[in-house]
Order: structure tokens, then C-alpha cells, then sequence
């Protein structure tokens, strides 16, 4: 890498640092400023509070009405892809991981403090290798219109919930979900249907 894409990238990284540690509305709104252009698409009415991190603003396509929480985590880089509709809220301390992957959500999401969706899992198939050394696996996720992921849950990759669903406390998704469900416990079994 040449010294000056080294320094450009260093640059962006403290211009990043500084504006995500503005505490108070005025930070709100100086972020929604200067995130905005570095989005791939960016609708209106954007909320980053302070103490967020985002990697990847390039693979990031965000809808309006969007509002991502103190300490939360958004990750698109590794040619990841991350896109969410309209009306979408991630709480405090929560990870959208589309790093090695893709993560897709529909309007009129929440995700609740501390929940974790990750698009990719790590390879592990050499026991004579560390799994670190080997790489990921590319997976989706996708959250159609209307969910509710409830706080501590994780979803993992190559998942899809189907519309109008809510995911319990606690509860770890590993396999697709009916629309209309709702889904509690590890792993995430059906508890009763909404419709």
C-alpha cells in the first residue's frame, strides 16, 4: 500500500474515531451529517448515537427513519453487505456482522440491547491448522418486514425470519423461521404462531 492511501486511510480513521465519541444530541446530529455521503444510500432521518462503530460504510445501505444505539457495532467490510429497509432501531451493545457476508432487513425492524446477527462463521475443517488461519464461510441473513429480535439473542448465519415475527430473550437462531412465529429458547423452537 502506498504512504499516501496508508495516510488517507489514517485520516479517515481518526475523523471516524473522533465524531463517534460526541457525546449528547449535538454528536447525534454532526454524525448524521458526515456519515450520510460515506453510506452506500443513505435515506433521511439518521440516528447514530456515540460510542457506535462501523466498518464498511461503503457496503452499508440504509432506508429512513434509522437509529442505531450507543456501543453498537455494524460491520460490511471483507465484502460483506449489509442492507435495512425503513423504521429500523438496534439498541445498546448490539453486533449486525455482515463482515465475509450479507445481511439483509426489511422495514419496521428492532433489535433489542445485546443481540448478535453474524453472517459468517469461521472455517474449522483442518484440526492441523488453527481456526483462525483458515478463512470464513460466506452465509446470509435475512429479516423480512415487521420483526422483533427481544435482547441477548443471536442469530446466526444462513437464517431467514419470516415476516411478522418476534424472537424471544435469550434465544439462539439457527434455522429458518415461519412467518408470523414466535420463537424462544436454544435453539429457537416455535412457542406459538401470531396469525
Amino acid at each position: 500500500m502506498r504512504f499516501i492511501d496508508k495516510l488517507s486511510k489514517l485520516i479517515f480513521q481518526i475523523y471516524i474515531a473522533t465524531l463517534s465519541s460526541i457525546p449528547t444530541e449535538i454528536g447525534v446530529r454532526l454524525r448524521a451529517l458526515a456519515y450520510r455521503p460515506l453510506f452506500k444510500r443513505c435515506g433521511k432521518n439518521l440516528r447514530v448515537d456515540s460510542g457506535v462503530t462501523i466498518l464498511g460504510f461503503k457496503n452499508i445501505s440504509l432506508g429512513d427513519n434509522i437509529s442505531i444505539m450507543k456501543n453498537s457495532y455494524i460491520y460490511a467490510h471483507d465484502n460483506g453487505e449489509l442492507t435495512i429497509g425503513d423504521n429500523f432501531t438496534i439498541n445498546t451493545n448490539s453486533q449486525l456482522g455482515a463482515s465475509f457476508g450479507k445481511i439483509v432487513i426489511g422495514n419496521n425492524c428492532a433489535i433489542a440491547p445485546n443481540s448478535v446477527l453474524r453472517a459468517s462463521n469461521h472455517r474449522f475443517d483442518n484440526p492441523d491448522i488453527p481456526f483462525i488461519e483458515q478463512g470464513h464461510t460466506y452465509g446470509e441473513i435475512i429479516l423480512e418486514d415487521d420483526i422483533w429480535i427481544a435482547s441477548n439473542s443471536v442469530i446466526t448465519a444462513d437464517t431467514r425470519i419470516g415476516r411478522s415475527s418476534i424472537i424471544g430473550a435469550g434465544s439462539v437462531v439457527t434455522k429458518d423461521v415461519e412467518p408470523y412465529s414466535i420463537m424462544g429458547g436454544i435453539p429457537a423452537r416455535l412457542i406459538r404462531k401470531r396469525k
